[in-house]
């Protein structure tokens, strides 16, 4: 594109107004009278003058298959020099401008704006608004209400500067999509590039920004042609799965030249990609472009030309080397690999029902065959069971097939995952040896955006429902974040899919961003939508929430409160876990029970906390029973947890305890919300909170506070003391420290009373229960279940001990029936149950 020069020059627009309102009638006056004279001459007996109304309804009909062309493609548009852009317009996009252009002399105002105006007049930017989930409506109000008020004067040499400029854009975009012409769905999404701000301020006031209109681009180029059936055979067939090859009959093995061999006998355990890109299977592919650009390189290498790509189920290896069978069928290939077939290896077949003495026949055989045709790329999907040592024959065929693979006779490209890469093929030099490896990760968020696109056209037309472009664009955001157990982007389509489903069961008609939202959170129990107005006030009143079940410990309830406002509001570090706490006190004060709060709070249930004993990993080879050991044979309980519950909170009680190493393993975790496990596998702890407890130099605390100082007043002087138990990089990880006072009386027996009152709850929702106390009771149990050292700890087994039990005792006894009504009394140091008679 460096070597482009692009210009707009018509002469059309030199003319004054009358001059081309005269030429534009007279040739619409031409034509009418051209179709008259052909309907009189194919009506005449006069054999010439049926000829002639023959020859002039060829050209009518020729007229109109090509009237949606420009008079140049942009397919085949130089590499370099001067390039008109009026030869490669669309009528449609040349009739929009030249409307508005004459408008704009005539009426004055925006350009710009009168061009938009023009531009509704078509079905595609109407259609393509609607994708936005704004009503055309009122997008065409808004310009009509900006021009009354613009006094804008154009002459004519500005108004040819300003098309010029949106058209340098537009054929930009046009080329960018695939489109052989500049259509105006491509003029009305350069506009958000040109710095109008009479445009620009519209299109953020409807919240218009690029990735959408470029979305909807897609939709708008390709919608129309869905309608007809040979678009089938446009897009591929595999929308809605990465790689779903077809397997038919090829049609030719020999190359142009004739100069290959038939291998019939490799036929009989392959099937050839290439034959498959040529009957239109398989080809399409977005984004990888890195990797398969360093796949031509080395294919193309006389030295050594084998590759092997590493990486996740899903992450799109397959479409990579379906595309190179796309390309080479469309000559669109390196010297090198002109012509070439690229031929997939089935070992299942190849060792299937053959002893050792068999198969070393087939192999030599089919290596032979590869080898004199010379113009086969072999391809192994999942080379490593080349090495697998489950069965002798799997043995044999790592054995045989190595050195011939080795030898670089022909360009092979393998496949493998990274767990088993480690495993069987890296320990393997020689073999490694003849390889380059090429790492292959998930496709971005924007490719995934436009895969998705046009997968979104098959699931319209399949269940007839209308899928909004930000619908496509929350699947992709929401599967990014939330879905990892799958890679982009089949996580997104198959939360697409699964809302289009959802939607067309309940009977909507069209599917928008707040549905695929909707659906998201019915699979991982978390808020992902905008917070509601109810929603809001909860936020904002969550210290009042947590504090009914929380006694005391203000500023620890203000800290997290503020975290989980944060992460509502979408304002929280991006990269990392949700949140990041220490929870640093004594025993006893709450550190425990305010983690299951804001289990409860953000996840919905305290199933949802992950809990780990930190104190039970405090040597160096325990760091294996958490990410699981090198071979397989130890799970790791932290990561494997994470994967079984993403959405969650990680409680890490004593977290002092462990040993340094473990301790460096949450420097990651804590820094950009990821771990990868002894297997290779990354676990995502970007949807968990985590809390980290420790009663590290809580006599520290109990002693400033005890002598009047407030916990602002002594948490930075805790902090410097911390060192001594974590290094500095740790600290500064978390998102906050939070110091924890220890309880006074007043404190326990409020504890005592939230306790009791969740006792009477129980009994009453499981046994039809009625059970009332008194101050008595509450004073009672919170003495005897008080301690200084240990706080509420000892509550909780006093209230067993002195309330739970006899009553347990009595309702077996049958004493204490269902819908019975019991006060609770002390008398002389006891616990009494009174039933009472209404």
């Amino acid at each position: 594109m460096d070597n482009k020069e692009f210009y707009f020059k018509d002469p059309f627009f030199r003319l004054g107004l009358a001059s081309q309102f005269f030429i534009k009638n007279i040739l619409q006056v031409f034509f009418i009278v051209l179709v008259f004279a052909c309907f009189i001459f194919l009506m005449s007996d006069a054999p010439n003058l049926f000829y002639v109304g023959v020859l002039i309804f060829i050209f009518i009909v020729d007229f109109i298959i090509r009237y949606d062309r420009g008079r140049l493609s942009l397919d085949q548009i130089p590499q370099e020099g001067k390039i008109n852009l009026k030869n490669y317009l669309s009528p449609k996009a040349s009739e929009a401008i030249i409307f508005a252009y004459q408008e704009t002399l005539i009426l004055g105002g925006s350009f710009y704006l009168r061009l938009n105006k023009t531009l509704f007049d078509f079905q595609e930017i109407n259609e393509a608004i609607q994708r936005m989930e704004i009503k055309p409506a009122e997008v065409f109000q808004r310009i009509s209400e900006a021009l009354k008020d613009d006094d804008e004067k154009n002459s004519t040499d500005d108004l040819i500067q300003k098309i010029e400029e949106l058209l340098k854009v537009a054929v930009l975009i046009a080329i960018k999509g695939g489109s052989r012409y500049i259509m105006p769905a491509d003029i009305f999404a350069a506009q958000k590039y040109i710095q109008d701000k009479k445009i620009i301020k519209i299109f953020n006031f409807f919240q218009i920004n690029l990735n959408d209109l470029e979305g909807v681009i897609i939709f708008s180029r390709f919608r129309k042609h869905l309608k007809k059936e040979y678009i089938l055979w446009q897009l591929p067939k595999f929308i809605g799965g990465f790689a779903n090859v077809f397997f038919g009959a090829r049609k030719r093995t020999m190359n142009r030249a004739w100069t290959a061999r038939p291998t019939s006998f490799l036929d009989k355990f392959s099937y050839d990609l290439t034959d498959s890109a040529e009957r239109g299977k398989l080809g399409f592919m977005v984004g990888h472009t890195k990797e398969y650009e360093r796949m031509i390189n080395v294919l193309s290498r006389p030295d050594k030309p084998n590759v092997i790509f590493v990486g996740e189920p899903g992450v799109g290896i397959k479409t990579i080397i379906n595309h190179l069978a796309y390309m080479i069928i469309k000559d669109r290939i390196s010297e090198t690999l002109f012509d070439k077939r690229v031929v997939a290896l089935d070992i299942g077949k190849l060792l299937s029902g053959a002893d050792q003495t068999e198969l070393q026949a087939r192999i030599n055989i089919i290596f032979k065959e590869i080898s004199a045709a010379g113009n086969i790329i072999l391809y192994v999907p999942e080379i490593h069971n080349l090495f697998k040592t489950s069965g002798e024959l799997y043995l044999s065929a790592a054995d045989l097939i190595s050195p011939l693979l080795i030898s670089g006779d022909f360009p092979t490209i393998g496949t493998t995952y990274p767990q088993e890469f480690r495993q069987f093929i890296k320990p393997n030099s020689s073999f490694a040896q003849a390889f380059e490896f090429i790492m292959v990760e998930e496709i971005s968020e924007e490719d995934s955006t436009i895969f998705l696109t046009f997968s979104s056209l098959m699931l319209e037309k399949q269940y007839h429902i209308f899928i909004s472009s930000k619908a496509v664009k929350a699947a992709v955001y929401i599967a990014k974040r939330y879905f990892h157990q799958k890679p982009l982007p089949g996580s997104a389509g198959d939360l697409l899919k699964e809302a289009v489903i959802s939607a067309k069961r309940q009977g909507f008609k069209k599917l928008t961003a707040d549905f695929v939202v909707e659906t998201a959170e019915s699979y991982v129990n978390v808020p992902i939508h905008k917070p509601t107005a109810l929603e809001a006030e909860k936020l904002l009143n969550l210290e009042n929430i947590i504090h009914q079940e929380l006694i005391n410990q203000e500023e620890a309830v203000i800290a997290v409160s503020r975290a989980l406002r944060e992460y509502r509001s979408g304002l929280s570090r991006k990269g990392g876990p949700i949140a990041c706490f220490l929870f640093v006190g004594p025993t006893g004060v709450g550190k425990t029970e305010l983690a299951k709060i804001l289990t409860k709070i953000n996840f919905g249930s305290e199933e949802m906390m992950i809990r780990l004993d930190m104190s039970e990993y405090q040597n160096k080879e325990s760091l294996y029973r958490l990410i699981g050991s090198p071979k397989g044979e130890v799970i790791g309980l932290l990561t494997e947890a994470v994967l079984e519950k993403p959405y969650s909170l990680v409680l890490l009680d004593e977290f002092e305890k462990a040993h340094p190493d473990i301790l460096n393993l949450f420097l990651q975790v804590f820094d950009d919300g990821r771990l990868t496990d002894s297997s290779g596998r990354k676990v995502d702890f970007q949807n968990t909170i985590i809390a980290a407890t420790s009663n590290a130099h809580s006599d520290f605390i109990k002693t400033s506070l005890e002598a009047g100082k407030n916990i602002e007043e002594i948490k930075e002087e805790f902090k410097r003391k911390l060192v001594d138990c974590f290094r500095t990089e740790l600290l500064n990880r978390f998102s906050d420290i939070i110091i924890f006072k220890t309880l006074s009386k007043e404190d326990i027996k409020k504890i005592t009373f939230l306790q009791l009152k969740k006792i009477c709850f129980q009994l009453k929702e499981e046994q039809s229960l009625e059970l009332f106390f008194g101050d008595d009771v509450v004073e009672h149990l919170s003495e005897v279940g008080y301690d200084s050292v240990f706080g509420a700890r000892p509550l909780r087994k006093a209230i067993s001990n002195y309330l739970k039990a006899p009553l347990a005792e009595k309702i077996l006894k049958g004493e204490i029936m269902k819908g019975d009504s019991i006060m609770i009394k002390i008398d002389a140091g006891k616990i009494l149950f009174l039933k009472i008679t209404l």
